[in-house]
């Protein structure tokens, strides 16, 4: 008897520890879809991008850290998509566009998320995604906030990983951050809702 309850004492304990690990991965995930069951991923990202980055609640104040909206961004390769006006749809969604926007054509993203795409440029001899805000050559574990919170080549703390304020953009306003990644599949799959550490300065 008494091995038995051992067994099953082991055994609750693993599934615990899973449940945990598996529940603090998808974390972020489940508080988007929270979010999304009531709203658009646009106005999702309009009421974080809205949210002040410099003030804080009592609780958040209390927690050290505020929730924000975090999604990836990548260069996109032409190679990785069927036709010329998708690949130019996705360079428009994560990077300045070389030869600027072409404001009559619109580029959607499950309904919800509208933008316009580059025009069209030879990816072949001109560098695109190549540069950040500060003037580096993008790498894993930058990332792009609003410099009005977080000073530029300063570190951003998401949920307990450190990243480096190398970039910024006109969409990354106030609750917003967007992390870079060498492959685009993996900065698709990171969007959800994080936990920022209030700066010391604040």
């Amino acid at each position: 008897m008494k091995k038995i309850l051992f067994v099953i004492l082991i055994a609750s304990l693993i599934l615990l520890s899973l449940f945990w690990a598996i529940a603090g991965w998808q974390g972020p995930k489940i508080k988007l879809f929270s979010k999304l069951l009531t709203k658009s991923l646009e106005n999702v990202r309009e009421d974080y991008a809205k949210e002040s980055c410099s003030e804080f609640s009592q609780r958040e104040i209390t927690q050290g850290y505020f929730e924000a909206l975090v999604t990836g961004y990548c260069k996109p390769e032409p190679r990785s998509f069927k036709n010329r006006d998708d690949f130019l749809c996705a360079v428009g969604l994560n990077c300045s566009c070389p030869n600027g926007r072409d404001e009559t054509a619109g580029c959607a993203l499950g309904g919800s998320l509208t933008w316009s795409p580059c025009k069209n440029f030879n990816d072949q001899t001109t560098p695109y995604c190549h540069q950040t805000a500060t003037g580096v050559e993008p790498k894993p574990g930058d990332v792009a906030v609003d410099w009005n919170c977080f000073a530029k080549n300063s570190l951003v703390n998401i949920n307990g990983q450190n990243y480096q304020v190398t970039d910024k953009g006109s969409a990354i306003t106030g609750r917003r951050a967007d992390i870079w990644f060498t492959n685009c599949q993996d900065a698709f799959k990171v969007i959800g809702i994080y936990e920022i550490t209030i700066p010391n300065k604040f």
